[in-house]
């Protein structure tokens, strides 16, 4: 993602849309019942174009006890909190 990672936890609360998280160093972690999604997130290098030079943050998902299709529904619509248009 090309965002620092203030910025990627300003965002998270609407991203998780109200559903209970706890922070952990370089993690988040949500879940309900035996559902658990564990969010982890670490600095990468920035990218360089020209003379802009972007922020990146490497965001990994962990999906323990979720079928496909709800964990596709949870990236489908936190990821959609994290979109950024261009022009």
């Amino acid at each position: 993602m090309s965002l620092d990672e203030p910025e990627f936890l300003r965002l998270l609360p609407i991203a998780l849309a109200g559903r209970g998280y706890r922070l952990g160093p370089g993690s988040v972690e949500t879940g309900e019942g035996r559902e658990r999604i564990t969010i982890r997130h670490a600095d990468a290098p920035p990218l360089q174009v020209a003379s802009l030079r972007l922020p990146r943050l490497r965001v990994t998902f962990e999906f323990q006890d979720c079928s496909r299709a709800h964990a596709a529904q949870f990236l489908e619509g936190f990821l959609t909190h994290y979109r950024r248009g261009g022009g």
